[in-house]
């Protein structure tokens, strides 16, 4: 029996979901085959596992996922994609990096209600068999939302943006991109905390962190989510809030895909119209300035006013040479707000000043333009480091030093940003009961030092990451030295070498692993799911480069 006709089988029945009690969520003797049949799966038409299946990590399922011709579709809509076919091919190629694209998994299951959801996370439990969930599929490394041979679960079908009857939230799905819940959105004159860039999805922003235009005044998005609806390890679905399961509703912000599969985020919303911004190039003589701005932003600045967001891109520019880029937003109809004096006194690259006004969808809608095409190689890389004026120089000439020893290399793109973590945003992270990055508005304001590579050929990986690592190991050995170093890794940002739930602080990991443990005891979450960055496995070392 093949991958395909074992999910199929589970999906004939259409019964809703079974809650048990929660005095032990999955008890000892817990049975997958017990809760398939409590959700409508005939288990006896399914055939048997090995007799020796014990170990997780263990296959059953073969990897070849050949669609049985009788079972081709369900009530007229085609949940799986298998491998060969012109569909499994175009899923696979709109991978947003080369890297994730690049992977072939058996096939493609494509669900479309929360009990198909349950079904495959008990089959693949059954059976042993590893999956991966992509969301919006916008992560760098091959395998986050990717995998070889196992089942890749796609949320596209999830695609709900239901305002409340009251305008204070929005039932949003995960197989949405932010520029489809801003447009939603606004059509009732609202927004919410979230995403800043067209393509990028709800689930992976949001589960990480979530740097958003409005997180100044309202923090990151996993602080404005007032419930998920999560399929857990024994496929329950639950809902899950800060009063009905408030540690899994911690652990949700900021924790990553280690506690279920989320397949509504209820999202807070709020009113706004059209908002003023836009970015502004600058040439090298004009850095002092930029650098001034966007340090007394983060300082001063940002609290005198929290509908301001601001962040700075640093990079080599052909035909041009060095540049910086600002990026510069205002959550009201207003230009240039006072709050960005120290930028008007910054003269731009003549013509390049793209400020003005927008609505939230334009505003991400515009900042996605030039940007990489999909399938191209990618890199990601984050750290955090407290404020500091001239270190800020420091930190850019290091930058461009290291990018000139690749400079005949063919690449995409190859930048650095700065992301100040304002005082403002992290008090405002505080709401619900915190979350669990591990932030202390008392320490900052910080900043995100990201990297972003971008190349055609995958045998230049290693060239990429050795000048980003020559960067990151400069970097940090200075900033130790002037007392400014911060272990904090941004999740949306990490490497598949970086650790960043291990950066949110011992006592926060030792949490999460607990958590984990109570509502998945069998660990599915951690082995069966191998992609995304797990609670109870090390990051792995960039070898030689």
């Amino acid at each position: 029996m093949r991958t395909t006709e074992l999910i199929l089988l589970a999906l004939s029945s259409g019964c809703a979901i079974v809650l048990a009690s929660d005095a032990l969520f999955e008890p000892n003797d817990f049975s997958v085959t017990d809760a398939l049949e409590d959700i409508g799966v005939s288990v006896n038409k399914l055939p048997a596992p090995k007799p020796d299946l014990a170990a997780l990590g263990e296959r059953y399922f073969s990897t070849s996922c050949t669609l049985a011709a009788s079972a081709e579709a369900i009530k007229g809509q085609r949940l799986i994609l298998i491998e060969n076919s012109t569909a499994y091919g175009s899923f696979t190629e709109a991978y947003w990096s080369g890297q994730q694209g690049a992977l072939n998994p058996a096939c493609v299951f494509r669900p479309t209600k929360t009990l198909d959801v349950s079904a495959v996370v008990l089959i693949s439990r059954l059976y042993q068999c590893p999956f991966a969930v992509k969301g919006g599929g916008h992560a760098a490394w091959a395998g986050a939302s990717s995998i070889e041979d196992g089942i890749t679960i796609s949320l596209e079908g999830f695609k709900q943006a239901v305002v409340s009857a009251d305008k204070q939230t929005i039932d949003t799905g995960p197989g949405l991109k932010w520029v489809d819940i801003y447009t939603a959105a606004e059509k009732h004159g609202l927004s919410v905390v979230g995403g800043r860039v067209a393509s990028v999805g709800v689930s992976g922003l949001t589960l990480g962190g979530g740097i958003s235009h409005f997180t100044n005044k309202h923090g990151w998005a996993c602080d404005n989510v007032e419930s998920y609806e999560l399929v857990t390890a024994s496929g329950r679905a639950i809902n899950v809030t800060a009063k009905s399961y408030p540690d899994l509703y911690w652990a949700l912000r900021g924790g990553g895909n280690n506690f279920g599969i989320v397949t509504n985020f209820k999202l807070a919303a709020f009113p706004l119209g059209q908002m003023w911004g836009g970015s502004r190039y600058y040439l090298e003589d004009s850095f002092p300035g930029v650098l001034d701005a966007i340090y007394n932003f983060a300082v001063t600045e940002s609290a005198k006013d929290l509908d301001a967001a601001e962040f700075v891109v640093i990079a080599p520019s052909p035909g041009i040479g060095k540049v910086m880029v600002s990026t510069l937003n205002y959550a009201k109809p207003l230009a240039n707000a006072s709050v960005f004096n120290d930028w008007n006194k910054v003269t731009p690259l003549n013509g390049s000043d793209t400020t003005g006004f927008r609505t939230m969808s334009g505003m991400a809608t515009h900042l996605s333009e030039g940007g990489p095409p999909a399938g191209t190689f990618e890199t990601f890389w984050g750290i955090t480091l407290k404020m500091d004026r001239s270190f800020l120089d420091f930190i850019v000439d290091t930058f461009f030093a290291q990018v000139a020893t690749i400079a005949d290399v063919a690449q995409v793109l190859q930048i650095m940003a700065i992301q100040p973590i304002t005082k403002s945003a992290m008090q405002a992270m505080q709401k619900n009961g915190g979350n669990t990055l591990g932030l202390d508005p008392k320490t900052g304001p910080y900043f995100v030092l990201n990297f972003n590579s971008a190349w055609t050929m995958a045998e230049d990986e290693p060239k990429f990451f050795g000048v980003i690592l020559n960067v990151i190991k400069a970097v940090k050995a200075e900033a130790q030295t002037r007392g400014l170093d911060n272990d904090y890794i941004y999740l949306n940002y990490a490497s598949e070498y970086q650790d960043p739930i291990g950066s949110y602080g011992a006592a926060n990991k030792k949490r999460l692993i607990d958590i984990s443990k109570k509502y998945d005891p069998a660990q599915v979450f951690q082995y069966l799911q191998p992609g995304g960055f797990k609670l109870v496995q090390n990051a792995p070392k960039p070898g030689d480069l």
